[in-house]
């Protein structure tokens, strides 16, 4: 008998390393969401203590812009395991980033979008959203490895109870923390807390066995090779435009609601939250009903109808001076959640035999790709706007842009939801 411990079958994870590594997996992924609603909702204080008039949505978008472009690079780097120096690294970068958006200086000389503001902003909230991006890669390479195959499924759920709970708490300590005066610039440190908390978790990656990387679907085809697939490809067209819309109405949202109470903004998002969640398990039953019955996708589709809805409602109560409601964000929210849910799972039973896995990461890149568009949208539509009054001013501009493009784009994927197949055999149906 061959010893069951040898160089060539390393040990696997001791329950303590285990328990470890899926609590930092854990709070790396709460970071991940807490931090961007919790900016969100400080945004206006922020903007309007730094006196930016055409950089409005600039420690928004430059998180999304940097959280991005990290994750592929921190992705490639992880291929083969945990790697303790991207930990660090990333975590480092969440640190300095947070200090220098705390830190950004006030305008000293006339009003408007001061230069020492703008870099430290800018390049800090770059950074922290790269730091975040990196962080959140890593440790779900150390989740690979470090957590049993047996308890993958149930982390993944545990993953995304995590995500919701992240956002939630974010609309709200970012509400409570920008209703005191001054109280954004501890908005921005409440990532490096959290992170070097997921760092200290982490740290047993360094223990843990080397030995080969556990294959990924090694006999599966290429991620772009399932992307040439129809449905796969359709899917991600739905994950682009979801993910930008997202970003451009929760910028818009928090910018011209409720000003005056932060506090009162901080819920509506954390409603719009609860709405997206309520909207992913939703959209899961529904699938699960419908099953093998030919109008698998118009989940899907139904949930990009009252996501357009919502989204022009937030827009008109904007433009109309209105006072905010509830109700548009719950629908944007429950939309969105139904849609990017629904047609996932669609993707996910309807994809080609045994590539479930690159379908799914072609619809995250989708998703990814579409939060980028809408950063970059957020960041420049302001620009078009004339702080002489000769014009529309920036925020106008930026709601203008969210009524019109937000609306058009999920209307434009209702037919696209509507001419993937809408029959085929169900294999599984993952959760949510």
């Amino acid at each position: 008998m061959s010893d069951p411990v040898s160089p060539s079958t390393p040990a696997g994870p001791s329950p303590q390393q285990a328990r470890s590594v899926l609590a930092g997996v854990l709070v790396a992924t709460l970071l991940a969401a807490l931090d961007l609603l919790a900016v969100a909702v400080a945004l206006p204080e922020l903007a309007l203590d730094l006196e930016l008039e055409r950089a409005l949505a600039l420690p928004v978008g430059a998180g999304v812009v940097g959280l991005v472009l990290a994750v592929p690079l921190a992705a490639r780097l992880s291929r083969h395991g945990p790697r303790p120096v991207l930990l660090g690294a990333a975590t480092a970068l969440v640190v300095v980033g947070g200090v220098a958006t705390a830190l950004a200086p006030l305008p000293t000389g006339a009003a408007g979008d001061a230069p020492g503001s703008l870099l430290a902003v800018g390049l800090g909230r770059l950074a922290q959203g790269a730091g975040v991006g990196a962080l959140v890669v890593g440790a779900g390479a150390a989740l690979v490895r470090g957590v049993p195959a047996a308890l993958q499924v149930r982390v993944q759920a545990a993953l995304v109870l995590a995500t919701g709970v992240g956002a939630l708490l974010g609309a709200l300590v970012g509400g409570l923390l920008a209703d005191v005066p001054g109280g954004w610039r501890s908005v921005p440190l409440l990532a490096p807390v959290l992170a070097v908390v997921a760092l200290v978790l982490l740290r047993s990656v360094r223990a843990l066995p080397r030995g080969e990387a556990p294959p990924p679907a090694a006999a599966g085809p290429s991620s772009w090779a399932v992307l040439r697939h129809r449905v796969v490809l359709l899917g991600a067209v739905v994950g682009v435009v979801v993910g930008a819309v997202t970003v451009l109405v929760l910028v818009d949202a928090v910018l011209l609601l409720n000003l005056e109470r932060p506090l009162l903004r901080g819920l509506l998002v954390a409603a719009g939250v609860v709405a997206g969640v309520a909207g992913v398990v939703g959209a899961t039953t529904a699938i699960a009903r419908v099953g093998r019955r030919p109008h698998l996708a118009q989940v899907g589709t139904a949930g990009a109808v009252v996501a357009a809805v919502g989204t022009w409602l937030v827009a008109w109560l904007v433009g109309a001076g209105q006072p905010a409601a509830v109700l548009p964000l719950v629908l944007v929210g429950a939309g969105l959640g139904a849609a990017v849910q629904g047609t996932g799972l669609v993707v996910s039973v309807l994809s080609p035999e045994g590539s479930e896995r690159e379908a799914a990461a072609a619809l995250g890149a989708g998703r990814r790709a579409g939060a980028l568009v809408g950063a970059l949208v957020v960041l420049l539509a302001p620009l078009a706007g004339d702080l002489e009054g000769t014009g529309a001013a920036p925020a106008g501009v930026l709601s203008e842009v969210v009524a019109v493009v937000g609306v058009l784009a999920l209307l434009a994927v209702v037919p696209v939801l509507a001419v993937l197949p809408r029959r085929g055999p169900v294999r599984h149906l993952p959760g949510a």
